[in-house]
Order: C-alpha cells, then structure tokens, then sequence
C-alpha cells in the first residue's frame, strides 16, 4: 500500500516549469561591437569624403576652362587606404580646340565630337586654295596625361595618314598634331590613367594624391 501511494503521488506531482533560456551574453557584445564599427564606418566615410572632395576641388582649380572634374564612386575608406583620390573629368570640345590651337598654332582649328571620336577640322592651303579638312584624332593616357594624336585626313573623299599630308604640305603644324598635344600642358597634381572619346568630349579616368 505505501508503495502504491507513493507512486501515484509522483504521477500525479507536476513537474517544475523550465526557466526561460537567457540570451547569451557574447553574442549581445558581438552585435553591439558591429553597430559600433557600422556607425563609425558611416561617419568615417563622410568625413573622408568631404576631404577628399576638397582636395579634388583644389586640383581642379589649376585645370583650364572647360573640364568638370568629380569623385568616383570608390569607397572614401579604400582612397584613403591607397592614398590617392580617384575621380572622374569631362574635357569639353572647346576646352580641347583651345588646347589643340595653341599647341599647334592653328588659330582656326576646331575639335568636334562625332560619332564616338574627336575630330579636329583645320582649314589648310590647298593648290592654292583655302579647304576645310576633318583631321581624324586619336586619344590615349599616356605617362599620367591625356594624348591627342591626328591619325588620318579626310579631304575630297579620300583618307590619307595625316602624316604623309604634312610632309607634302611641309606644314610645321600639323607635325605637332602628328606628334601629339597632351593634356594638361601645364604641370598639375592630377595623373591621368585613361581617356575616353565621347558624344560630350574627353571622358578621362584620373587621381590625385590626397595628402
């Protein structure tokens, strides 16, 4: 009998209800740390961003008229990391006739976007008579700047090596096309690494030392 009466009072006992599991305490401090390095991460990133753009904005100051210089979309933090600001600039059309006029000294020379290239059309003497001729214009980065060279002439449906064209002429100014006018002429912290013939222009890819 006792027996029997102890059995049924441990069925008939209810069992104690299970404490409520605690989150473990590393990873609350896990969390916590990467919202601390995410809100620093973003708050580094503007500042370094203001400062790269105002150094941007400081080497754009010794480039001519004309071009339109901007940060990339690279991260702010990897710039830095890197030390050299990486940026975008547009060379317009009349920006590159005022660079190609005055490297040649070709005072009517005049650079035009057509269909994706540069062409630079020059008014030249022709058997005795005043013809306007496209000059095909190639772009190149080359030793950190932008390179224009001439390649080729079209005149009265022909296309000839400009370079043949010049040495017939003896014309001093269309060797330097020949030759190549790079852009900036003048000294500058800006390195160009690549240059792009567009609709707008010269498309450049470019950085500049950010310290």
């Amino acid at each position: 009998m006792t027996m029997l009466s102890n059995r049924r009072m441990s069925s008939n006992a209810a069992a104690p209800p299970s404490a409520p599991r605690r989150p473990r305490r590393w990873i609350v401090a896990v969390v916590s740390v990467i919202g601390v390095l995410v809100v620093l991460g973003v708050v580094g990133e503007v500042v370094l961003r203001g400062i790269i753009d105002d150094r941007i904005a400081a080497a754009e100051a010794d480039l001519p008229d004309g071009v339109t210089v901007e940060r990339d979309d690279t991260l702010a933090l990897v710039q830095l990391a890197t030390g050299r600001a990486t940026l975008r600039a547009e060379v317009s059309p009349a920006a590159l006739t005022d660079m190609a006029r005055s490297a040649a000294d070709l005072p009517d020379l005049e650079v035009t976007p057509q269909s994706g290239n540069l062409v630079a059309q020059v008014p030249l003497s022709i058997a005795g008579s005043e013809q306007n001729v496209d000059v095909l214009l190639s772009v190149a980065a080359e030793n950190g700047r932008a390179v224009l060279r001439a390649e080729s002439v079209e005149f009265a449906g022909i296309s000839l090596p400009l370079a043949t064209l010049a040495d017939q002429l003896g014309n001093d100014q269309l060797d330097q096309l020949v030759e190549g006018v790079a852009f900036p002429e003048d000294e500058t912290d800006v390195t160009i690494s690549s240059a792009v013939a567009t609709e707008k222009g010269l498309e450049l890819g470019a950085e500049v030392a950010i310290w």
